[in-house]
């Protein structure tokens, strides 16, 4: 704890008193995907009207888009089959698709997510005879659920349940069961506020002035020194209440680049990495994926191997300094994520030639 000091005065006086020293001003950037493909496979369950059995497959391909944590727009392309039974001829057809407001009870970047949908679009009914056929007008509500992510990629599994009204030949109703898989692509940069600026507070007093001690936070992560359980951590990274790096995110190691076709540490980067070294024991049970990139010269399948070169350069830089190598997975990407696309000049190159320290656990 921090002990007060205080000394004596003569009189009555009013003194300023603050709470804390500044914390950092910089706010802190995280990266977020903030778009989706999903693939869902399903069950058709066609309106008695139809003259069917009632029964059919269906799928959707769906890519969704998230306007905030909560909200998205989806547009969602359809294809089912309805089955006459063997004694009525050919199976009915359906082409189609939607745009439908997404409205998730959770953040789905996060954990379990139930969320519900509503929507129209347009419907091609494809049946015997051909002279009937018709695009018509679709609506469709629905609720479903996707899960948290299940691997580093973020795959996730996604069900859900719809009812659509088909206004073909004065109206059906259908619903639809799918199942399947949903994964992120695309960024957007999260920015997170700087803590607040210090308080200054007032105190009127009688011969004595206390003044708490100094706010000391070596590593700059807003946790009091004394309180700091995982210290020297790296800047840059969200902490818990105890001082300890928060999974799933991801930081740029600014100044581990490399020359050109090169996956040789140079002096610059070494040092940065001493800097992570200690954070890393400071938090023993942390575990990382080092992820290294290119720029975008040459073929992919050579930038490919030479990015896994770079993230095992700096993977065994740690290694050596005393870091369980199985705290550390090293995964190249090549020129699939380009910093900078596309590159104007040998700096923008140079900072696509660059090292991301992705937090996967505690």
């Amino acid at each position: 704890m921090r002990k007060p000091f205080a000394f004596a005065v003569s009189a009555l006086a009013f003194s300023p008193v603050y709470a804390a020293d500044a914390l950092p001003a910089e706010a802190v950037q995280i990266d977020e995907a903030n778009q989706y493909f999903a693939v869902l496979p399903g069950y058709f369950g066609a309106d008695k009207d139809r003259g069917a059995t009632r029964r059919g497959i269906t799928g959707s391909g769906i890519y969704g888009y998230r306007l905030t944590p909560h909200w998205g727009v989806e547009l969602n392309l359809t294809g089912s089959t309805i089955e006459t039974g063997s004694n009525r001829g050919t199976d009915f057809y359906q082409q189609g698709g939607t745009v439908d407001v997404v409205y998730g009870f959770k953040d789905r970047s996060q954990s379990w997510t139930p969320f519900v949908l509503l929507g129209i679009g347009a419907v091609q009914n494809d049946v015997v005879p051909d002279s009937s056929d018709q695009v018509g007008f679709l609506a469709n509500v629905g609720a479903g659920v996707v899960s948290s992510p299940l691997t580093s990629l973020g795959f996730k599994l996604r069900g859900e349940g719809r009812y659509q009204r088909d206004e073909f030949q004065g109206g059906y109703n259908d619903y639809r069961l799918l199942a399947g898989i949903e994964f992120p692509f695309g960024k957007q940069t999260v920015t997170l506020p700087p803590p607040a600026a210090p308080v200054v507070e007032v105190r009127e007093v009688v011969k004595e002035v206390i003044v708490p001690a100094p706010f000391v936070d070596t590593d700059k992560d807003s946790i009091e020194d004394s309180r700091d359980k995982c210290p020297d951590t790296p800047e840059g990274l969200k902490v818990d209440s105890d001082g300890c790096v928060i999974e799933g995110q991801s930081l740029e190691l600014r100044g581990v680049t490399f020359a050109f076709n090169q996956a040789v540490l140079q002096l610059n980067a070494q040092t940065v990495l001493d800097y992570v070294e200690k954070g890393m024991k400071g938090q023993p049970s942390m575990t990382v994926e080092i992820a290294g990139h290119t720029d975008s010269v040459g073929s992919a399948a050579v930038n490919l191997k030479l990015s896994q070169k770079r993230a095992e350069s700096v993977r065994s830089y740690l290694v050596g300094k005393g870091i369980d190598a199985a705290r550390l997975t090293a995964k190249g990407y090549g020129k699939s994520e380009l910093l900078i696309n596309p590159e104007k000049s040998d700096t923008d190159k140079e900072r696509n030639r660059r090292v991301v320290f992705r937090v996967l656990g505690k």
